[in-house]
C-alpha cells in the first residue's frame, strides 16, 4: 500500500488532489492511503513521531511556511521517500534540486500531467520492490537483493545479499502473495527462497552466500523441476537473437 501526504493549506486544493489521487489509483489498480495536513509543521510532527509516507506533496506557497523549508526539514531528518511539489509557479524550482524533489505539479491542475508524474513516480517507487517496516519508517528492499524469506514462529527474516536481515510480523504465505515475480519459489514451508541465487541443488538449496535453504521432502522432484525450469527459461532468452527492426512503413 502507497502512503501519501498531502500538505496544502487550501481545503479546496486538498479535496482536489485526494480527488485525482483517488481516480488514478482505481484506474491504476494501487493499494493506497491519502492523509491530508492542512500545515507543514502537522506534517512535520507526524514524520517526527514516526509516520511513514511513500509520497509526500507539499504546496509551496502555504500561509506560515515554504514547501520548501519543509523539504529540506524533511531531507535534513533523513526521509528518503518521494517529494513531489504543487505550485502555481516554477521560482523555486532551481532550489528544489537540493532536497531532491521528484517534480512539480503545476496549478491549475492538468488530469493528463497528473498521470504522467504519478506513473513516473509511482513506478520508482513499486516496481521491483518490498516495503519493509524498519524502525519508525520503511523501506522498500529491491527483488534482486533478497536472498530468502524464512518463517520462524509468528514473524518472517527476510535475508538480503549483504548480509542484513530484516523482521517482518507476516506469515510467510502472505509475503510469497505479494512478492509477485517468477524468481521466487515457495519451496518448503518455512522458505521461500530467489532461485537467481540458488548455486547448487540436491536434497536442499545451497544459495551463493552458503546459506542452506531446505526443500519439502515429498515434492522434491517437484520443486527441483521447477527450479531448473525457471534456469533454462532464462538460459533461453539470453540465447533468443533480438528481433529485427522495423522500418518506418512496419
Amino acid at each position: 500500500m502507497l502512503r501519501i501526504a498531502i500538505c496544502d493549506d487550501s481545503e479546496i486544493e486538498r479535496e482536489f488532489l485526494s480527488d485525482y489521487l483517488k481516480e488514478y489509483c482505481g484506474l491504476r489498480a494501487i493499494s493506497y492511503q491519502c492523509v491530508p495536513f492542512e500545515s507543514g509543521e502537522a506534517l512535520w510532527y507526524e514524520v517526527c513521531d514516526g509516520e511513514w509516507y511513500d509520497i509526500v506533496v507539499l504546496d509551496i506557497y502555504m500561509e506560515f511556511s515554504l514547501g520548501i523549508d519543509v523539504a529540506r526539514r524533511l531531507r535534513d531528518r533523513a526521509y528518503p521517500g518521494t517529494i513531489l511539489f504543487c505550485t502555481g509557479t516554477l521560482d523555486f524550482a532551481p532550489k528544489s534540486f537540493e532536497v531532491g524533489a521528484a517534480g512539480y505539479l503545476l496549478k491549475p491542475y492538468s488530469w493528463a500531467t497528473f498521470v504522467r508524474t504519478m506513473d513516473r513516480v509511482t513506478a520508482a517507487i513499486l516496481d521491483g520492490t518490498y516495503p519493509v517496516k524498519c524502525r519508525t519508517r520503511v523501506i522498500r528492499v529491491p527483488y534482486r537483493e533478497i536472498l530468502y524469506v524464512e518463517s520462524r514462529n509468528s514473524q518472517c527474516i527476510l535475508h538480503r545479499t549483504g548480509g542484513e536481515i530484516h523482521t517482518i510480523y507476516k506469515k510467510l504465505g502472505e509475503i510469497e502473495r505479494e512478492l509477485d515475480a517468477p524468481c521466487f519459489l515457495r519451496c518448503h514451508r518455512s522458505y521461500l527462497v530467489n532461485m537467481n541465487y540458488i548455486r547448487s541443488v540436491g536434497t536442499d538449496f545451497t544459495l551463493s552466500n552458503g546459506d542452506t535453504v531446505l526443500i519439502r521432502k515429498r515434492d522434491l522432484r517437484a520443486i527441483r523441476q521447477a527450479y531448473h525450469d525457471y534456469i533454462s527459461g532464462i538460459a533461453s532468452r539470453s540465447r533468443r537473437p533480438p528481433e529485427p527492426e522495423k522500418d518506418a512503413d512496419g
